[in-house]
């Protein structure tokens, strides 16, 4: 099930008035919908995922967090969840350095 701003409009209406609030900050984000992820059982408490670049194609892989701890390089953060009362980094991409 898609979610969208008819389907939680309270939500979309708050998130409206920050994107409103911050106009040059809102010009470098997005708001993701998960049901994808959710639909394939991807949870991120326990997975996360690296984002890479392939020509025109965005290629996402998930990792378990439990065996396969990330390799921190340099890094940019592309998704951002929250879980209780911090936001989280659950996706990323390597920076080019």
């Amino acid at each position: 099930m898609a979610y969208a701003p008819d389907k939680d409009a309270e939500f979309f209406s708050a998130i409206t008035e920050v994107f409103e609030k911050y106009p040059d900050t809102a010009q470098r984000y997005a708001l993701a919908n998960l049901d994808l992820e959710h639909q394939h059982g991807i949870d991120f408490a326990e997975k996360y995922a690296v984002r890479r670049f392939e020509g025109n194609r965005v290629v996402t892989e998930f990792h378990d967090r439990r065996t396969d701890p990330p390799v921190v390089r340099a890094r940019l953060c592309d998704l951002w969840e929250k879980r209780g009362d911090q936001l989280v980094c659950v996706s990323w991409h390597e920076a080019k350095v």
